[in-house]
């Protein structure tokens, strides 16, 4: 396990601030610079405490933290290279933010159901349920996407990627674009969380919470 007075320094210096945040579902570059330089000097050793069995989820611990800054190529160079599910859904995850959907979808289906889904699926219904304009919706398409999203019965992944794409490629609704915008963060935040979990065995986002 990493050195303790590690832990604090890079959780207050890039995930606190990268957990206040919403990234889009379309960034065209790295929401800060200064934080993925941070993200590169983490040293995968120290993330797995030299562990062989925990390297893949460190690994994929940086491919969420560049992600979560917006910076897809970073990202994207790590979690090619993570052969388990949590890099595949990572991989998906970054193709979806740069648009290439069909590709997001292979990927995401590679990962089939996640432990994190179970969570997510909870939260997202939560937080759609309590949109008052959700019904009110005038695009029959994204309103039969969004049914099915909240009616199936775990976690749709080519279903929200394919609300994703609609939103971005035609409809552009502010508001349509806050309710996905916020659950791609659950959906990133759940699975950075669990990354850590893997690799420390603790709770990012209550740490996250509490650095100063």
């Amino acid at each position: 396990m990493p050195p303790e007075e590690e832990k604090p320094s890079w959780i207050r210096l890039i995930a606190k601030p990268l957990l206040e945040r919403r990234p889009s579902l379309y960034p065209i570059e790295e929401w800060d610079s200064l934080i993925d330089v941070r993200i590169g000097k983490l040293q995968v050793s120290a993330l797995s405490g030299n562990d062989p069995d925990k390297e893949p989820y460190a690994l994929a611990l940086k491919a969420g933290l560049y992600l979560l800054n917006e910076s897809l190529d970073n990202s994207h160079e790590i979690s090619q290279d993570i052969t388990n599910d949590t890099g595949s859904y990572w991989h998906g995850l970054m193709h979806r933010m740069e648009g290439d959907y069909s590709n997001a979808k292979h990927w995401l289906q590679d990962v089939g159901n996640h432990p994190i889904h179970t969570v997510l699926m909870t939260e997202v219904r939560s937080y759609l349920e309590e949109q008052p304009t959700l019904n009110d919706l005038d695009h029959e398409a994204m309103k039969a996407k969004l049914d099915v999203l909240l009616t199936s019965p775990e976690w749709n992944s080519s279903v929200f990627t394919d609300v994703i794409e609609l939103q971005v490629t035609l409809l552009q609704n502010p508001e349509i674009d806050t309710w996905l915008t916020h659950i791609q963060y659950l959906e990133i935040k759940l699975l950075l969380a669990y990354c850590y979990r893997q690799c420390y065995g603790g709770e990012l986002l209550e740490l996250a919470e509490s650095a100063n």
